[in-house]
C-alpha cells in the first residue's frame, strides 16, 4: 500500500510523523508522494483541507490526526495513535465518503470540502443576483455570501450565523455575509438550507474586483461579468472513519466550554 504524509511543522508533530511512518514501513507500506493510495494528514483542519486540495483527484483514502486547536474535521487525536494504526492496518477498516462542492467560473472548476465564499477584495460592498435552480431569489448587497456543505457548516458558516448541520446529511447551505437592508435592497437575511441537488447561481455581479475563497485557497477575480455556479459535485473524498467518535459529543467538546 502506497502512502504519504502531509503535516504542519512542529517538534511534537515530527515525533508523531516519524512514529506513524516507521510503523507503516514495518508493515510493508511504501512511501509515495506522487501516487499515494493513502494520504495521512497530521496537524489541524487546515492541514487536512490542504491535503485534500492536493490529492483528491487521485481518489486516495484520507486519514487525519489532529494537532490543531479545534480539529473538528479530524477523526483521530494524537492520544489515539494506537487506535489509528490499528484501524489503518486492518483489512476491515471503515471509511466514509464526503461529497465535494463544485464551483464553476472563468472557465475553471474548483472543488471544496467545507465551503465557497464570495467576498469583497477591497472593502467595497458586493452587489449581485442570486438564483436557485434558475429561479430568482434575491439581489444581494453585502460583504458577500457563503455556500457550505454539512461538514463545512461548523466552520465559517457557523461564524456568519448559519446552522450546524449533522455531517451525515448531504445538503448545501447559503448564508449571506453582513447584508444591507433598506428601501432599495432587501434579502432573506437568514441561512437557507437546501436539498443536495439544488444549484446556486450568482449572476449580474456589479463589482470589478472580488475574491472567491475555497477551503485553504483563494482566487482573485477581476473584470469578470459571467456567472458563478455552485453545487454538490459527483466527486467524493474517502476518509478513514474513527468508529469510536460520537458526533454530538465532538460538537459539544468543540464549541462548549465546561466550567465545572
Amino acid at each position: 500500500m502506497r502512502f504519504c504524509i502531509s503535516y504542519r511543522e512542529g517538534e511534537k508533530i515530527k515525533k508523531t510523523l516519524n512514529f506513524v511512518e516507521e510503523n507503516l514501513l514495518k508493515a510493508g507500506f511504501v512511501y509515495d508522494e506522487i501516487n499515494p493510495e493513502i494520504v495521512i494528514s497530521i496537524g489541524g483542519d487546515g492541514t487536512f483541507l490542504r491535503a485534500i486540495q492536493k490529492y483528491f483527484l487521485l481518489n486516495p483514502l484520507f486519514a487525519n490526526i489532529n494537532f490543531g486547536n479545534l480539529g473538528y474535521l479530524c477523526e483521530y487525536t494524537n492520544e489515539e495513535l494506537d487506535d489509528f494504526l490499528k484501524d489503518i492496518l486492518s483489512k476491515e477498516y471503515v471509511e466514509k465518503e464526503i461529497a465535494l462542492l463544485k464551483a464553476t467560473y472563468q472557465d475553471k472548476e474548483r472543488y471544496a470540502l467545507n465551503e465557497f465564499r464570495v467576498e469583497s477584495s477591497n472593502g467595497d460592498t458586493l452587489i449581485f443576483d442570486v438564483f436557485i435552480n434558475d429561479t430568482y431569489l434575491e439581489t444581494l448587497k453585502a460583504d458577500g455570501c457563503l455556500v457550505s456543505t454539512s461538514i463545512g457548516s461548523s466552520a465559517m458558516a457557523r461564524s456568519l450565523g448559519g446552522a450546524i448541520v449533522d455531517n451525515e446529511i448531504e445538503m448545501i447551505q447559503f448564508v449571506e455575509k453582513a447584508p444591507i437592508q433598506n428601501r432599495t435592497y432587501e434579502s432573506i437575511r437568514s441561512p437557507f438550507v437546501l436539498q443536495k441537488d439544488k444549484v446556486i447561481k450568482i449572476e449580474n455581479i456589479k463589482n470589478n474586483e472580488f475574491c472567491i475563497y475555497y477551503d485553504a485557497k483563494t482566487d482573485f477575480i477581476k473584470n469578470y461579468k459571467g456567472d458563478i455556479v455552485i453545487k454538490l459535485s459527483d466527486k467524493k473524498v474517502r476518509v478513514l472513519k474513527n468508529t469510536r467518535n460520537n458526533y454530538i459529543k465532538k460538537t459539544h467538546e468543540a464549541f462548549i466550554y465546561d466550567r465545572n
